[in-house]
């Protein structure tokens, strides 16, 4: 398995593993805690069918991620600076490109977990600040490297949303608005960079060293 599959393995299954924060407020740890033996689990029964139909991935990581992830609130802040220059039509165009770049790069991703080892960190007093929490996880590579993951998430409505995501320091909300904005530069026009988005052209994977523990 090369790094750029064990990376978006590692993403794939983590977003999913964590499904269970898209319900009723609850302790953020406990919800990712009490969703990886499920999760896994239904990894492992499914995986026939998900190696044999790529459409079927597509579809498992939808019903997992979609309710999971605030969309609306990182579709904002990748747009960044150009948010306002955009109207309705294209916002809501590029939340429903982005958000299927998302699930169609993830969904690549998904049969390659092969029984990683997951860890859930107990959860500090400067993890929970108000409507926001970060869940600290830990996971290790086939060659027992520790990966650090932390998700930030938001309540709002009673639901614990992931907002953002950091891969061994590196923030990827931050990838993808520089990604945005390169684009912007490259084309100078908001419809051609939502037409040619995708998240895959971020190169997240090249980023980040998940073999030796260290982003670039």
């Amino acid at each position: 398995m090369t790094v750029k599959q064990r990376f978006v393995s590692m993403i794939a299954v983590l977003l999913m593993l964590s499904s269970g924060l898209a319900q009723a407020a609850q302790d953020p740890r406990e919800l990712v805690q009490q969703t990886v033996e499920r999760m896994t689990s239904r990894i492992d029964a499914e995986r026939d069918k998900l190696n044999k139909d790529p459409a079927y991935a597509q579809q498992l990581v939808r019903e997992e991620l979609v309710d999971l992830v605030d969309f609306k609130r990182i579709t904002r802040m990748v747009m960044g600076e150009y948010f306002d220059q955009a109207s309705k039509e294209q916002k809501y165009r590029f939340l429903d490109i982005f958000k299927e770049s998302l699930i169609n790069t993830y969904a690549s991703g998904v049969t390659l977990y092969e029984g990683q080892k997951i860890k859930v960190l107990p959860m500090r007093e400067e993890d929970r600040k108000g409507n926001y929490a970060r869940v600290r996880v830990e996971m290790n590579t086939n060659t027992g490297k520790t990966v650090p993951v932390f998700f930030t998430l938001f309540l709002d409505n009673d639901q614990w949303k992931v907002i953002n995501v950091y891969v061994n320091g590196l923030d990827l909300r931050n990838v993808y608005q520089l990604q945005f904005a390169q684009s912007m530069q490259q084309y100078g026009d908001l419809d051609k960079v939502i037409d040619n988005w995708s998240a895959k052209n971020a190169d997240v994977e090249e980023k980040v060293d998940v073999e030796s523990g260290q982003g670039s």
